[in-house]
């Protein structure tokens, strides 16, 4: 049987190849993109001529150094092409980042959060109208919105357990599509982190990676093979139900000794508490520490050790090139590094890590949003 090409697939894809090359080389010459991307001269050609005509790339003239005759052509993402939308759910907070479609950040705004599905709904639609309105330039399309949300997210964008945030079996995405004129794009949170990693961060150029992510619980995100490992119903990378500690603490799942009892956010605060130190945030905590604070520098190390454990599982199984710490992690990093690295040294194969890299997320607490904005971005290119 012959088989079956599908040429809009294709072009899509091509579209999409193109555009990433542009963003990852801003002002290269269109011959370049023909290496960058593997594709012929004539493809190339054509994909381009459509990017500038939707208004997306534009063609600037620039000098040749050293070179007489005409200014040479080079091709950009056109600032004025659009924006994207990224937003993280939290039961406290959510945080909504605005950013261009080659992913330079332009606001970031905070607003509340709510353990009502209704209610925050409503607080991020009022906080993304508050975010694009914010945004200083020329007027841009909103070309998508993205939004991680702490769940087990199944392959529809459907909903099955937000344990921190009290939700079950909702269809989120639809429910959120529902209150945009855009199209929306949902996924697990640190599903949507490592995403954002992969396009814009640390785990660029990286086919095999892992990005952990912490707020409200730890998740991870893998990247494996040049690809998002999703497993078989799309619930792969609950990191944070790792058991450490059995009959340990109460893990917001309903069992015990959960990874995410001891190295979330609330976790790492309700033991604080625990040790004589209320605190409001981990940047409270991390400040303590940072003034030497007996209690947390202890606090700490065991998270990072924990960590450090759990990650070597990971390490093991998965060989990654790079272990990437995102989110409200990203606060603590100095004082749960050394830990985490001791713990991998100890445990994880030494073949295995003899060339792994552990990075921390350029992005720091805003992992997420970026997320979104990277889930945004692929839905707009794969879009017909």
């Amino acid at each position: 049987m012959r088989p079956i090409v599908n040429s809009a697939a294709i072009r899509r894809l091509n579209r999409a190849r193109v555009f990433h090359a542009l963003r990852e080389h801003p002002h290269c010459a269109q011959r370049d993109l023909v290496g960058l991307t593997g594709l012929d001269k004539a493809t190339t050609s054509a994909v381009v001529a459509q990017l500038v005509e939707e208004g997306l790339v534009e063609r600037r003239e620039v000098p040749r150094p050293r070179r007489v005759g005409r200014p040479e052509t080079a091709l950009a993402i056109a600032p004025s092409a659009g924006l994207l939308v990224g937003a993280r759910l939290e039961p406290g907070t959510i945080r909504i980042v605005t950013a261009t479609l080659a992913g330079t950040v332009i606001e970031q705004l905070q607003t509340p959060g709510s353990r009502d599905i209704a209610t925050a709904i409503r607080s991020l639609r009022d906080g993304i109208d508050r975010a694009v309105r914010a945004g200083e330039g020329p007027e841009r399309p909103v070309r998508g919105v993205g939004v991680g949300v702490p769940a087990l997210m199944d392959r529809d964008g459907r909903l099955e357990l937000a344990p921190n945030l009290g939700w079950r079996d909702s269809p989120i995405a639809a429910l959120l599509q529902a209150e945009f004129d855009v199209p929306v794009h949902v996924d697990n949170d640190s599903k949507a982190a490592a995403l954002a990693e992969r396009l814009f961060g640390a785990g660029r150029g990286l086919d095999d990676f892992v990005c952990v992510a912490g707020h409200s619980g730890v998740g991870c995100g893998l990247f494996l093979g040049g690809r998002p490992y999703r497993g078989a119903e799309g619930f792969a990378g609950e990191f944070g139900h790792i058991a450490l500690v059995p009959g340990g603490r109460t893990c917001g799942c309903g069992k015990r000794g959960c990874l995410e009892a001891y190295a979330s956010e609330p976790a790492i605060l309700a033991q604080a508490a625990e040790r004589g130190r209320t605190l409001d945030d981990l940047w409270a905590a991390a400040d303590a520490a940072r003034a030497g604070d007996p209690v947390l520098l202890g606090l700490l190390e065991e998270v990072g050790g924990r960590l450090g454990l759990a990650l070597s599982y990971l390490v093991n199984l998965t060989n990654p090139q790079a272990v990437i710490l995102g989110g409200n992690l990203c606060v603590v990093a100095p004082f749960i590094r050394p830990a985490i690295d001791r713990a991998l040294a100890e445990h994880a194969l030494e073949p295995l890590r003899r060339s792994l890299r552990v990075a921390i997320s350029p992005f720091g607490a805003d992992a997420v949003p970026m997320g979104g904005v990277a889930l945004a971005l692929e839905g707009f290119l794969a879009a017909p």
